[in-house]
């Protein structure tokens, strides 16, 4: 037969079946199924173009930023100084320095430890912080610093700055983070993070199929209590940098192809970095914890490269939901979580079962909330803000590049910190809400804010008492009485005023009744100091009345407090003012007369360094240094004597002044240093505790141990002035001694040609006879029990009244 004749086998006359592919693609099918296509790839070549050029744009500079952000002030190194090699070793690490034989970024400072020497290399950004750091040695007594040298110069230096740390990386959107490199990120978070979020990371080309195919697959058939994600770390970055995190199929698709793209732009190392840097890790108070940097600063207190095992594997874990796993409201279900990655590295073959089986019985160990909270000064940061929006600079919050350099002193802020959350918790021994304190500590010569303290707990309120609590400051007011009378040669250091109750009169024959603290009075003659020492309130109205309540309204704005009503309670701090503008006002007295603005910035500068903006100190004479001088002496008194004798001894020259209103109050401060503590209740209850007994307090903790880091802020002796004359005087007379009056004497300091020409024989005999001057007791009142929370009360604005508790505080 034919059919089966080989012969025929290649005649092109025999007719062949064609095979199901021949048949399916024709050229007209072919033809058709291109024109169809054409739009489709018309379409991937639009947004390749599209999405290729929002990449470009995004990454174009930063995402690979180094170092970027707000930094602290310099910490200074004195030979012979307090801080030695424990607390400098400490600081290292915390701005991020590494060891010298510790694998990381070669970008990062270094320290080599030998024994008692210590070489510090800076970082390759340190040039950029306006500041000098020369690569040092330090040598060591014990721990203390006996010799520093710059290796560069061979020279044998008396002191050296360490480079500033990096407080936070911050953006308009109030998120914090700090940028860190690829190789800073330890071995065990890189594996934690791969194992738990994408195993085949470094495998696949932006997309894994086959952990997608996986995914759907078990959320179908093996449903264990949890859904699991297809996506990678690519899309996951994409989705948080690129686009939004609305879940629609448009924004899947977008996701899947810019995760493609990216893929073809940066390494697999680059991506990792970025991813790390972005993520959302918690929440601080107002502010965002982005990044795996800030976040282990935020949850541990400690740089990213000191992490351990499973602190690594709790910040993977707390990448799925850092609310729902928040290890400060549901540890349970954090260490449950940690507890689950590390068997997830195990799995993949990460770690070994030893490994394991310690990590997995390692405790949480997460710094507690409110210490977390206020690790990097949040307050201040808020203050920031606001003073970069009033200068009109706000915009280089929006600069990736851009370096903020600062004031703010990272020890003493440490300290303050500390000072006002023991503080509180020393007052109460119950919760008692709405109870809080601030403290703010400036550089009398500069205004620098050395630490700003707005509260005991950032997670818990953003309120700024520094900045937005308007309090009445109570007796801290006074010191602006006796200025304005001294300055009017109205009176005198040694002036004499009856200690009595009386009521004073004034406007339309109305009148004002003052008590003493205690309704206590010596019903005799006392002198200025006496008055100011003791806080005599009474005495403080009548020099306030012979100087005229309209001149002390205009000194106390002079210095930089709110202008109060011209009526006799303003002698008594009844207008309100935040503890910033009293710390403001009080600079002026160690300053010799010149009141400095309250400085946050030293300079701005773009990423190579150049200078965007330069802040310098800003002084305002309001007063002679005369005066200033007379007034610091006198308010050397409530130290030695009066009511804030706990805080003397703390350093030679210390000056200041308790208040107490419905709030506690204290306003203290050395020849370099002015800090203002402030207690109370955000409504505005009455407190019920003196300043003495609240704010004095908190403020010897904090000078304490600030003077330990820096104590180039003491000062031996306050300046003294021309025009000024020292003469010993009788204390409780305040005219010339006699050995007739036994009494004791002081060294009392008058404007020229004002001192005392009589001798304490010849006082009256009122004064003589009179009973001796009470002395405050040391009142420790109990807390009232916390009413329900009320509007906070304000003053009339026409009828100012006194504060609520007047005292000799």
């Amino acid at each position: 037969m034919t059919g089966h004749n080989p012969a025929f086998k290649n005649d092109p006359r025999v007719f062949r079946a064609k095979r199901w592919w021949q048949r399916l693609i024709t050229p007209r099918r072919i033809f058709f199924l291109a024109l169809a296509l054409l739009p489709v790839i018309a379409l991937l070549i639009y947004y390749y173009v599209v999405f290729s050029t929002m990449i470009d744009n995004k990454l174009r500079g930063e995402s690979f930023v180094r170092a970027s952000g707000i930094y602290a002030a310099p910490v200074r190194v004195v030979k012979g100084g307090p801080f030695g090699k424990t607390q400098i070793l400490d600081y290292l690490a915390r701005v991020g320095y590494v060891a010298q034989s510790q694998g990381s970024d070669t970008n990062r400072g270094r320290y080599a430890l030998d024994g008692n020497r210590l070489d510090i290399t800076p970082s390759a950004d340190a040039q950029l912080s306006g500041g000098t750091f020369s690569k040092v040695r330090i040598r060591f007594n014990g721990n203390t610093p006996a010799v520093i040298s710059d290796l560069s110069t061979q020279r044998e230096l008396t002191e050296c700055l360490l480079e500033p740390p990096l407080l936070t990386s911050l953006n308009k959107e109030r998120e914090k983070r700090k940028i860190v490199e690829f190789n800073d990120l330890p071995r065990h978070l890189v594996n934690a993070i791969v194992a738990v979020e994408d195993r085949r990371f470094f495998d696949h080309p932006g997309i894994d199929f086959r952990g997608l195919f996986r995914a759907i697959y078990r959320n179908f058939f093996e449903r264990d209590g949890g859904l699991q994600g297809g996506s990678t770390i690519t899309q996951q970055l994409v989705k948080n940098f690129f686009l939004t995190p609305e879940r629609t199929l448009s924004r899947k698709l977008k996701e899947a192809y810019i995760a493609i793209i990216l893929e073809t732009r940066l390494t697999k190392q680059q991506i990792f970095q970025m991813y790390c840097n972005e993520i959302y890790l918690g929440q601080d108070g107002s502010y965002s914890i982005n990044g795996v940097g800030e976040a282990a600063r935020f949850y541990f207190g400690k740089d990213l490269v000191n992490l351990t095992l499973p602190e690594a594997a709790f910040l993977a874990g707390v990448i799925r939901g850092p609310g729902y796993y928040s290890p400060f409201k549901h540890p349970e279900r954090m260490l449950e979580r940690r507890n689950k990655v590390l068997g997830d590295m195990l799995e993949v073959g990460f770690i070994s079962q030893a490994e394991y089986e310690k990590a997995k019985a390692a405790p949480l160990g997460v710094a507690p909330r409110r210490a977390a909270s206020n690790a990097d000064a949040p307050y201040y940061l808020d203050y920031l803000q606001t003073v970069l929006a009033e200068r009109k600079l706000d915009n280089v919050l929006s600069d990736p590049a851009a370096r903020i350099y600062t004031t703010l002193d990272i020890n003493l802020q440490q300290a303050a910190v500390e000072a006002v959350q023991d503080g509180v918790a020393n007052l109460v021994k119950k919760p008692a809400p709405g109870l809080d304190a601030a403290l703010v500590a400036l550089d009398a010569r500069t205004g620098d804010i050395l630490a700003m303290v707005g509260g005991r707990d950032y997670s818990q309120s953003q309120l700024n008492r520094v900045t937005e609590a308007r309090r009445q400051p109570g007796s801290v007011f006074k010191p602006f009485v006796y200025t304005a009378a001294i300055e009017e040669e109205v009176v005198t250091p040694s002036s004499l005023f009856k200690d009595e109750k009386r009521t004073f009169t004034y406007g339309n024959n109305q009148t004002y009744s003052p008590d003493n603290f205690g309704q206590a009075y010596s019903n005799r003659s006392v002198t200025v100091r006496t008055a100011l020492t003791k806080s005599l309130n009474v005495v403080t109205v009548s020099v306030a009345e012979a100087v005229g309540y309209d001149r002390v309204a205009r000194t106390a704005e002079r210095f930089g407090l709110p202008r109060p009503e011209a009526y006799p309670s303003l002698a008594l701090g009844t207008k309100e003012a935040t503890p910033l503008e009293v710390a403001r006002a009080y600079t002026a007295f160690p300053n010799r007369g010149m009141r400095v603005e309250p400085r946050a910035l030293t300079l701005i500068s773009d990423g190579k360094g150049n200078l965007v903006e330069n802040v310098e100190p800003h002084a305002t004479r309001v007063t002679s240094p005369a005066v200033a001088a007379v007034m610091t002496h006198l308010l050397r008194g409530p130290i030695e004597r009066g009511t804030a004798t706990k805080a003397k001894g703390l350093t030679k020259a210390l000056a200041g002044k308790t208040g107490t209103s419905r709030d506690g109050w204290f306003a203290g401060f050395t020849p370099h240093l002015v800090c203002v503590v402030y207690v109370g209740y955000d409504d505005n209850r009455q407190l019920g505790i003196t300043g003495g007994s609240s704010a004095l307090p908190i403020f010897i903790n904090f000078l304490r141990a600030a003077l330990k880091f820096r104590p180039d802020l003491a000062g031996e002796a306050f300046p003294e002035a021309e025009g000024v004359e020292k003469v010993t005087v009788d204390l409780q007379t305040g005219l010339l001694p006699s050995p007739a009056c036994q009494g004791e004497t002081i060294e009392e300091w008058f404007l020229a040609g004002t001192a005392p020409q009589k001798d304490c024989t010849q006082a009256t005999v009122d004064e003589m006879d009179a009973p001796g001057l009470i002395t405050e007791p040391d009142v420790k009142l109990p807390l009232p029990e916390p009413p329900p929370p009320a509007r906070p009360e304000r003053l009339p604005a026409r009828e100012p009244r006194p504060p609520a508790t007047q005292g000799r505080d």
